[in-house]
């Protein structure tokens, strides 16, 4: 049940936060920009921040990146994060953006960098549409529960932030133990 736990909440957090970069498929000047997939049925809505849709996750996961993904293994890799290291307490995560990362239109064409306040925007947005999958992070995020429940209309109060353009640090209400074993974020990336 952790892992599921965990697996759901890796993905609330990377689509709340809206950690997202959309792919541009191929690097040649000569190849389509046209992405292709069958699917079985139609999606009401692209909004994955206020949707928690099979229809919806279906397509978004094969189109939009967040700070991390999962290698072949299920192992956490990097991916708009290029470095990452958590508190001695299990309370603070502190992710580091590539540089490179940017945002792209639906035709493909490069609109803007993405930035660390694009997390916290985007979790905020999620908490004020009321997100279908805020459930999978609202008593994780500190402040967040209150902030969604009105005890609080200042969302400074919100465990995320971000300390410079290319910093975003996560504060949780609570360590999670399944954030922290060694072989998802302990570690340091090779150079």
């Amino acid at each position: 049940m952790k892992k599921s736990k965990a697996k759901y909440a890796a993905l609330a957090g990377v689509v709340l936060s809206a950690g997202i970069l959309l792919s541009a498929c191929g690097n040649s000047s000569t190849a389509s920009k046209t992405y292709n997939y069958v699917y079985t049925s139609d999606p009401s809505s692209l909004n994955y921040l206020a949707e928690n849709r099979a229809t919806t996750n279906d397509i978004v996961t094969n189109l939009v990146d967040g700070l991390m993904e999962n290698d072949q293994y299920g192992n956490y890799i990097p991916s708009l994060a290029e470095d990452w290291s958590v508190s001695q307490d299990g309370l603070t995560y502190t992710y580091k953006l590539r540089k490179d990362a940017k945002w792209y239109t639906a035709d493909g064409e490069e609109y803007a960098p993405v930035t660390a306040q694009d997390f916290v925007t985007g979790l905020k947005y999620a908490a004020d549409k009321k997100s279908e999958a805020l459930y999978l992070v609202q008593e994780s995020v500190a402040g967040l529960d209150d902030y969604i429940n009105g005890k609080t209309s200042d969302f400074s109060t919100v465990g995320v932030k971000a300390l410079d353009d290319q910093t975003v640090q996560y504060t949780l209400t609570r360590p999670e133990s399944y954030w922290n074993s060694k072989n998802n974020f302990n570690h340091s990336l090779p150079s």
